[in-house]
């Protein structure tokens, strides 16, 4: 039952990671990475991918953080970014257990520079460098929903980046 439940979960995260991807309004993005961290890390908790599962928390904890600060306009604090990417190596070095929670952290890494970003541009590109490496994780730990989301952000940031950052460039 845990398993299923892990896949719905994982499904879920499929549908925010879309509208994510395909919004130029930065605070919006942030309320769907709630959602997606948010559900991601439940998905992972229950297939027992604990690595993953801290760096979700952590990346649901910073999203909400970043949309605070974006719907106040106010800048992040200067020691916000390193205090957040040392929660996300932190969190990778007290769970890791073997070679692959090696990607966890580098995807955390990412996600940690991605939810940061001021322009919804920015974010579309480190988060499909994010999503990639997350899928090598996902095929490893037998995430398979997990996998289809990451597989479909890569999608649907390459997606987005063509359809809300270059094709407005072109038609100018």
């Amino acid at each position: 039952m845990t398993y299923i439940l892990s896949q719905i979960f994982g499904g879920l995260v499929f549908l925010f990671i879309f509208a994510s991807m395909q919004t130029k309004d930065i605070k919006r993005v942030l309320l769907c990475q709630i959602g997606c961290n948010g559900f991601g890390m439940l998905s992972y908790v229950l297939i027992g991918g604990f690595s993953g599962c801290g760096i979700y928390l952590i990346a649901t904890l910073q999203s909400i953080i970043f949309f605070w600060l974006r719907i106040k306009n106010r800048e992040a604090p200067r020691w916000l970014n390193p205090v957040i990417l040392a929660a996300y190596v932190g969190c990778s070095a007290f769970m890791f257990a073997g070679w692959i929670d090696i990607f966890p952290m580098v995807a955390a890494v990412l996600c940690a520079f991605g939810i940061a970003q001021k322009k919804a541009t920015n974010y579309r590109i480190i988060m499909l460098l994010n999503s990639s490496v997350w899928i090598v994780y996902d095929l490893f730990m037998g995430a398979y929903t997990m996998l289809a989301s990451h597989i479909f952000t890569v999608a649907s940031a390459l997606l987005g980046i063509i359809r809300l950052d270059l094709l407005p460039k072109f038609k100018k």
